[in-house]
């Protein structure tokens, strides 16, 4: 996957190494199967560019909307931290501020999908993929059991909030079956791709385990047998015009300590969303959606996992990771 050089760039300039650290542990992600491993940090350099066109998008609409103008009271900086911070805020005021406040940006993430979708085939073994494969080494800090139940949590949802500069709102629902179902707000682009960011509103009406060779999920998908099917599960992105626009496909396996760089054990998180390839764009739309868009949630999928894994591990040490029977 080719990346667009932007302004952003400059602040990978010393990084030689292909783990980065965070929260005490080790991580390193790779953006396919075969690739190598990054030989760049990508967290902290894309979480800092992202935080700072949210804050200044969130501050310009509190301005335009006067929703939660207190919030401008203290929470004026675009770092990651401020940006966490004037979210919080806005959150406390009212959970779904957003939706109002970002309403523009939500009409344009549909008219953006509506021409995706219209201008490209329907033939999922021709979609192409956001993915990331992300290695932590938590050495038996996180098991892959332990990350996959906490996600069912409403602690899940809550560390969301602040997984991601783009994370706007997200709310899981488990039936009596235990079938799980999320709402989600939120965007990715504007970093690496010159598409800008798409603050998007859309449902997972259900996640199920993938059944590859059919129709729905090909398979040219199938992640191959290191990760148990078990802990997998697939999704479709849906409008709320009732449009599905992209397939979520997530995740999560352990590895030895053979398997990794650093001598450790831990887990591997898979994280892709497969989308319609704008195959029948006009001029180079085509070319930029899949080079650099693609690319661009790529790179947002790694900060949350980053972000994620991080918080299960807290949560799980303090008892909040509740196991299946027979786990």
């Amino acid at each position: 996957m080719q990346l667009k050089t932007l302004a952003w760039a400059p602040a990978f300039a010393a990084v030689v190494g292909a783990i980065e650290t965070h929260g005490g542990y080790d991580f390193e992600a790779r953006f396919s199967a075969d690739a190598p491993v990054e030989t760049q940090e990508i967290k902290d350099a894309y979480e800092s560019a992202a935080a700072e066109q949210a804050s200044l998008r969130l501050q310009e609409q509190i301005k335009a909307t006067s929703i939660a103008t207190s919030c401008l009271d203290e929470n004026t900086g675009t770092t990651p931290a401020d940006l966490y911070a004037l979210k919080e805020c806005i959150a406390e005021d009212n959970g779904e501020n957003f939706f109002d406040l970002l309403a523009d940006d939500i009409e344009e993430a549909n008219a953006f999908w509506a021409k995706v979708l219209g201008q490209s085939t329907t033939d999922r073994t021709k979609w192409v993929a956001a993915r990331s494969y992300n290695k932590a080494y938590f050495d038996g800090d996180l098991t892959s059991i332990q990350f996959a139940a906490w996600t069912l949590s409403d602690n899940a949802d809550a560390a969301n909030f602040d997984a991601n500069p783009e994370h706007y709102y997200k709310k899981t629902a488990l039936d009596a079956t235990g079938s799980q179902s999320s709402q989600i707000f939120e965007g990715w682009g504007g970093v690496l791709s010159g598409f800008g960011t798409k603050r998007t509103n859309f449902t997972v009406p259900a996640f199920t385990t993938p059944e590859y060779g059919t129709e729905d999920t090909p398979s040219g998908w199938d992640i191959g047998d290191s990760f148990p099917l078990a802990l997998q599960r697939v999704g479709p992105k849906v409008l709320s015009d009732g449009n599905t626009f992209g397939v979520l496909h997530i995740a999560v396996r352990d590895f030895a300590e053979d398997e990794g760089s650093t001598g450790k054990k831990g887990i591997e998180v898979y994280s892709a969303v497969w989308y319609p390839p704008w195959d029948e764009a006009e001029g180079s739309d085509h070319t930029e959606f899949v080079d650099n868009y693609l690319a661009d949630e790529a790179h947002h999928m790694v900060v949350e996992v980053i972000n994620l894994t991080l918080q299960a591990q807290k949560d799980c040490k303090s008892g909040l990771c509740v196991l299946p029977t027979g786990a």
